[in-house]
């Protein structure tokens, strides 16, 4: 007896690969149009649909690579990383994973990071809101439990890291661009905050102690061990003053306090 479930998967296959087998062929009422020109109807809408939302996700690697180039490694990415949802939103999760397998070793391996800060914005869009930081809580909180404070980062903020200076390249591929000086992909790397604010999305440029600062804050690591990342980078930078600009930022929402801490007790 077939199984709906087979015949489902077969469908699948079929329309997202070059040919459909003679099984599911052998399923379909002809009714005057042959089966495989059935699927091809199927494939070409699900192919361009993949392909259109792919594109509208990351204008700016289409404008680096135009829309052939960018059609054609679609189409190999569309059969590594086939959609698994119903929201078309997620097709472009794993594009730059899939750019950096292709392009490794290339002179187009940055496409990779700057497909990372497209995604990113893609994600701060629809991420979910959250009060402001309430620094009132954080000043009751001991100084003598600070360095074991976590803290929990805006749901609507990312942090990409380059060693491409991949914010440079973004803003210069934004339709309203006003200089077309060519970037050197040798003159510095790029750590970006990307944040949605109340009518738009910031991306900025951070030092690199506040960005490992809040890159350890984003891995759920205490205040201290943050510290000691941003003391890595940059031996003897006042943390106060990065934490303080952190905050500023909007980039933290809340913290948790320690459970043997006095504030606790």
């Amino acid at each position: 007896m077939l199984m709906l479930r087979d015949l489902q998967r077969a469908f699948v296959q079929g329309a997202l690969s070059d040919s459909a087998s003679a099984f599911l062929c052998a399923q379909i009422i002809e009714d005057g149009i042959a089966p495989e020109r059935r699927l091809a109807i199927y494939r070409n809408n699900a192919v361009e649909g993949f392909l259109k939302t792919l594109q509208a996700t990351f204008p700016t690697i289409v404008r680096l690579a135009g829309e052939d180039w960018f059609r054609q490694v679609g189409r190999g990415y569309m059969h590594r990383y086939p959609s698994r949802s119903g929201n078309i939103h997620y097709i472009g999760q794993q594009f730059a994973t899939f750019l950096e397998a292709q392009l490794a070793g290339s002179h187009y391996e940055y496409f990779a990071d700057v497909a990372r800060l497209e995604w990113a914005y893609q994600e701060v869009l629809i991420a979910a809101d959250h009060p402001s930081f309430d620094l009132s809580a954080l000043a009751l909180v001991p100084p003598t439990d600070y360095g074991a404070l976590v803290f929990s980062t805006h749901p609507a903020m990312r942090l990409v890291h380059s060693r491409f200076p991949v914010l440079a390249i973004w803003r210069a591929n934004q339709p309203d661009a006003v200089s077309d000086e060519p970037i050197a992909l040798d003159q510095g790397s790029s750590s970006v905050l990307v944040i949605r604010r109340t009518d738009h999305v910031e991306l900025r440029e951070l030092p690199p102690t506040a960005f490992a600062l809040l890159a350890a804050l984003v891995r759920g690591e205490s205040l201290e061990q943050a510290a000691e990342c941003a003391l890595e980078i940059e031996p003897g930078v006042a943390l106060d003053a990065a934490l303080g600009r952190v905050v500023s930022l909007g980039a933290l929402v809340d913290f948790t306090v320690p459970l043997d801490s006095p504030a606790k007790q």
